[in-house]
């Protein structure tokens, strides 16, 4: 097969940017003629990298998409169009990702015009006015308009045109010739509750690498940084600790009520000067922003929990991750998480909020051999149902169907 993958950045641009790299990695490992377009890149070039923008024209493409943000209409100019309508010419199939800052909406609709499209919905933004997750807001079930997110990335805008650019978005749900994939029935359903898809979208799970994270002893890896062996590690991880959507508040809420239980925080991912002031009054190791594979899944094998209290996500590579690590999840249901985490078989879960039943959850899982039994259960569900094996097979799959019937249309 030929296949083009576009999404805004490489690995190092988030989770979502990381899902089209493993795809594209193993859609060329298998043969497959593959390329990865992406807006920028963080990491060293790979055999399948191609350049989203034309060479001499990214600065300027970059400024058109924050000068469309800031008039209300993100990512509205289809710049990117100009050269990628003959480079698709190529391509059996094209497949976004992630492409708020980076791409039009506008030039996914153009490219399905041409040829059979996949787009991988990440975040929400694909059926919203722009917002990434409308969290309490419900006006996208209807007509995006008033929107509580002007001013926040991806809308940091003077305007409110979100219901003209959702209904920009409805023209792309409407042709049958794209295909839409969520990680998740949660994010399948949201999109379904929009009213804008003609059938729901195909549910594929993300995978992650189980060779490369996967249990470690811990002592030995402990004594390799600095961590102590006599204590409970709980891990928090986030791109910024801060990070509101990542639920910041409520971690340091419940953490100050089970402060007598002794537990050493080992916070993974950028800490300014206020967070460093919030985490003062207790024992933490702060690694910083980790970009290294190897290094971060070291440092999730020496934790014997997860904290995760994400507000709004959708099935987010961290939680695969510390599970294919051997460490449970306890947390806030959100997204697709319970779709992940067995409820006291592989972790715990409350309510979004919840710090009363979360602060149980904590106590529960520290207790005894408790988040040991759920560790070992949390690694045999990532083998069975979160592989990279897995998650190649299913695109394969879904790609051949999408081949063949459109080569039966063509025999129409």
């Amino acid at each position: 097969m030929k296949i083009a993958i576009l999404s805004k950045a490489d690995a190092f641009g988030g989770g979502a940017s990381r899902v089209a790299v493993d795809l594209a990695e193993g859609l060329s490992s298998r043969g497959h003629l593959v390329h990865h377009y992406a807006s920028w890149r963080g990491g060293a070039d790979q055999a399948f990298s191609r350049e989203l923008y034309p060479k001499g024209f990214r600065r300027f493409f970059r400024y058109a998409h924050a000068f469309s943000m800031l008039m209300g209409f993100p990512d509205f100019l289809p710049l990117e169009w100009l050269s990628l309508h003959r480079l698709v010419k190529s391509y059996e199939l094209v497949h976004f990702h992630d492409i708020s800052s980076a791409i039009s909406p506008l030039t996914v609709y153009q490219i399905s015009r041409m040829k059979p499209v996949l787009w991988t919905v990440h975040d929400c933004s694909p059926f919203t006015g722009g917002c990434l997750y409308p969290l309490e807001c419900k006006q996208f079930q209807v007509r995006c308009g008033s929107c509580p997110g002007i001013g926040e990335w991806p809308l940091r805008c003077y305007a409110d045109f979100t219901g003209f650019m959702q209904s920009q978005k409805r023209k792309i749900a409407a042709q049958k010739s794209v295909t839409y994939i969520t990680p998740s029935q949660w994010m399948a359903d949201q999109a379904m509750s929009s009213g804008m898809f003609l059938k729901s979208p195909t549910v594929i799970a993300n995978g992650i690498d189980i060779n490369q994270f996967k249990p470690l002893e811990k002592n030995w890896l402990r004594d390799k940084y600095s961590l102590p062996r006599d204590r409970k590690i709980i891990l928090l991880s986030a791109g910024s600790i801060l990070d509101p959507r990542k639920g910041s508040k409520y971690a340091l809420d419940v953490l100050k009520k089970i402060k007598d239980t002794n537990p050493f925080l080992l916070v993974v991912g950028n800490m300014n000067a206020e967070a460093h002031e919030l985490f003062q009054e207790f024992d933490y190791f702060s690694t910083g922003y980790v970009g290294e594979t190897d290094l971060i899944a070291e440092y999730y094998a020496t934790a014997d929990i997860f904290l995760f209290c994400s507000l709004a996500d959708n099935l987010p590579l961290v939680v695969l991750e510390t599970m294919a690590c051997g460490v449970p999840t306890v947390g806030f249901a959100t997204g697709g998480v319970p779709e992940m985490v067995l409820q006291d078989e592989s972790g715990y879960l409350v309510e979004k909020g919840d710090v009363i039943s979360l602060e149980q959850g904590i106590r529960k899982a520290l207790h005894g051999d408790k988040s040991r039994q759920w560790g070992k259960n949390s690694r045999i569900r990532a083998e069975q149902e979160f592989s990279q094996e897995i998650f190649l097979a299913n695109h394969l799959r879904l790609y051949d169907d999408i081949l063949r019937k459109n080569e039966v249309d063509a025999d129409v």
